[in-house]
């Protein structure tokens, strides 16, 4: 049997099931876990463990939620969404052509805030100018963010540069 609902605890099996719910009551040796508002009774000897306000540490990954953050550089205002971190130095763009556009750049930051890599062209990006793209690849690798220590090993983000 497994159940799945957003929970306070997690219940494990002693047959590798997890029970997702809110534990209610232990007596007489039954478990009663409410799951999706119904109650479910689990013999102890089934249990090998409970997880009580489990902590799941947050991967890197990119976290479409996170809001948009803006900073200037020169005439331009970037864009950028990165979870938990704050650019702290940002990209110098320029533009030697009349070519107009949005790129949207996929970061991977360190951390100690450094960028490790960029592609340019993710989803909202409105041109498809190799040269704008390699522009904002090279702009994006010098934007600098705030150290976290105790963060994820690599976290990803994007930069929006607006040509």
């Amino acid at each position: 049997m497994t159940f799945a609902s957003t929970a306070q605890h997690t219940v494990v099996l002693k047959n590798g099931n997890k029970v997702q719910g809110v534990v209610m009551e232990l007596k007489d040796d039954q478990l009663t876990v409410a799951v999706d508002m119904k109650l479910t009774t689990i013999h102890m000897k089934e249990v090998s463990s409970i997880f009580f306000n489990e902590y799941v540490p947050y991967d890197g990954g990119l976290v479409n939620t996170e809001p948009e953050k803006t900073m200037r550089s020169g005439d331009y205002v970037i864009g950028y969404q990165m979870k938990d971190r704050k650019m702290v130095r940002a990209p110098k763009i320029s533009n030697g052509t009349e070519n107009k556009g949005t790129v949207v750049v996929i970061v991977k930051i360190n951390r100690s805030g450094t960028v490790t890599s960029a592609e340019p062209g993710a989803p909202g990006s409105t041109t498809s100018s190799d040269y704008l793209y390699t522009k904002a690849k090279f702009a994006a690798m010098g934007a600098r963010f705030n150290e976290h220590p105790k963060g994820p090993i690599e976290t990803t983000g994007t930069i929006t540069i607006t040509y």
